[in-house]
């Protein structure tokens, strides 16, 4: 889709719809117009409740008086409580409205009278459309929205309208790869994808074979598989300082290996490479917004099958840090991979922080249900960081503790650790065998089982449409861009 901002009239846009926003406590700016337009008729039914203003409630009407001659009235609930997320929600209602009408053009006006700027407005607005538009499959869609219009009255936005194209952009990548079956998504395709990534920035390696000698996590999981497991890393050199270090989870199928799953919805563990397809995403949108900062992405890929050259429950295995673990469950196994890569980042990058992604535990979902991640970090200050940029954008997080006592669950009588920490307080459990791997490195850990496709509970959204949400490429991005803010 084309997206441009443009200025002027409500009345006038060229489009062949348009959707206007309406607060329950407010009219201005476009509303206002509208209402005028309509000779006051749309402030009479709100006040006669015959349109209640809530986010998600819709209207349509067709009007002489406006060039685009349907309007689509959509409720923006109270002007207070307007955020980021909100104005994303409002305008992926308007896109999906548009591509259910089966028009080509439409347009949405910003919504004023608040004390939200026009820049976030827009940014907002136009990320919500793309998202909302987006689409995986193997179907061919029947039409297509080709053009969006963002109408304001005044003002200059090229470079939030540009900020937003590439956010979208590399949340539209992220999901790709987690939406992508295993059979064409495995290891070395991956490793494929991100080479594509290079240029801009960008440099990227892949480990393979006697490269990932030492990571025994890594080989270890992999070894089941005919799909060999690789090491992406991937170097964007933007700034003079030391590096952030970003890891994720790519486990391009989890079948749970000797200890394998229950054939009941297995087929979503195609989404089991989440973490790193974020990884990949924020790598894409940091290159190209140009961001003055060091940043590597490392990202373990690895099938877990079940064979004959599976590794199994009872076996001990050894890190690229030195750690040893007994296995007590194969389906423990991102947990095996993530300590391979953290300590490798660790070791080559000295990171001044680290940030990794992952599906990781069932256990967080029962914890935190499909409505935010589960984030541990060794810093408080970055947990406040998170979670308030989370609340604004619509990527939330909730912090969950790492006391001394959770670690007691972890330890094994004949190696350094055991992959599995029993049934209480799991998510905990395998968090804490991460930070086993960070050398006390400054170090979030985001647990993004429950949020990162969505699932029976999830929170219906308009720009996140079913399967792979790409959650936590915006977050990331913005939170690295407001430390070096």
């Amino acid at each position: 889709m084309d997206l441009e901002v443009v200025r002027g009239e409500l009345k006038e846009l060229e489009a062949e719809a348009v959707a206007v926003p309406v607060f329950e406590d407010l009219f201005d700016g476009f509303s206002s117009e509208l209402d005028s337009l309509l000779g006051g008729e749309l402030k009479r039914m709100v006040e006669r409740g015959e349109f209640k203003p809530e986010l998600g409630k819709e209207m349509l009407l067709f009007s002489k008086e406006v060039k685009a001659k349907r309007v689509l009235v959509l409720g923006a609930g109270k002007s207070s409580e307007l955020t980021f997320e909100r104005v994303m929600q409002v305008a992926g209602n308007a896109a999906k409205k548009a591509k259910e009408l089966g028009v080509e053009s439409f347009g949405v006006a910003a919504p004023y009278g608040d004390k939200m700027g026009m820049d976030g407005k827009v940014k907002a607005m136009a990320e919500g459309m793309e998202l909302a538009l987006y689409s995986f499959g193997y179907k061919k869609e029947e039409k297509e929205v080709k053009r969006g219009v963002i109408l304001v009255k005044e003002g200059e936005f090229s470079k939030e309208l540009e900020e937003a194209r590439v956010m979208a952009d590399a949340v539209k990548f992220a999901r790709d790869v987690s939406n992508t079956p295993s059979n064409e998504m495995y290891p070395e395709k991956m490793a494929e994808v991100a080479k594509g990534l290079e240029g801009g920035g960008i440099r990227v390696k892949v480990l393979k074979g006697d490269e990932l000698k030492g990571m025994g996590g890594l080989l270890a999981v992999g070894s089941g598989s005919e799909r060999k497991p690789r090491l992406i890393v991937m170097e964007y050199r933007g700034g003079e300082g030391e590096f952030y270090a970003l890891v994720g989870k790519g486990i391009t199928f989890d079948s749970g290996g000797i200890s394998i799953k229950p054939s009941e919805r297995m087929e979503e563990m195609k989404y089991d490479k989440s973490g790193g397809a974020v990884v990949m995403g924020i790598m894409k949108a940091i290159a190209k917004l140009k961001l003055p900062i060091n940043v590597v992405g490392v990202v373990p890929a690895a099938e877990n099958m079940p064979s004959g050259a599976s590794y199994r429950p009872g076996d001990v295995i050894r890190f690229y840090n030195g750690k040893t673990a007994e296995i007590i469950n194969t389906d423990a196994e991102g947990r095996l991979i993530l300590a391979d890569a953290l300590a490798y980042a660790v070791k080559n990058y000295n990171p001044k922080l680290i940030i990794d992604f992952a599906t990781l535990t069932g256990a967080c979902v029962i914890a935190l249900g499909t409505k935010a991640a589960g984030l541990f970090t060794n810093r408080d200050e970055y947990a406040e960081k998170l979670s308030k940029l989370g609340d604004e954008i619509g990527e939330r997080v909730w912090r969950l503790p790492l006391w001394d006592e959770y670690y007691e669950q972890i330890k094994s009588e004949i190696a350094d650790l055991k992959n599995v920490g029993g049934r209480p307080a799991g998510a905990i459990t395998a968090a804490a065998f991460l930070s086993k791997f960070v050398d006390e490195k400054p170090w979030v850990h985001l647990d993004i089982a429950g949020v990162a496709w969505t699932q029976e509970t999830s929170t219906e959204k308009s720009y996140t449409p079913k399967g792979a949400t790409g959650f936590g490429v915006r977050l990331a991005v913005e939170f690295l861009k407001s430390l070096e803010g």
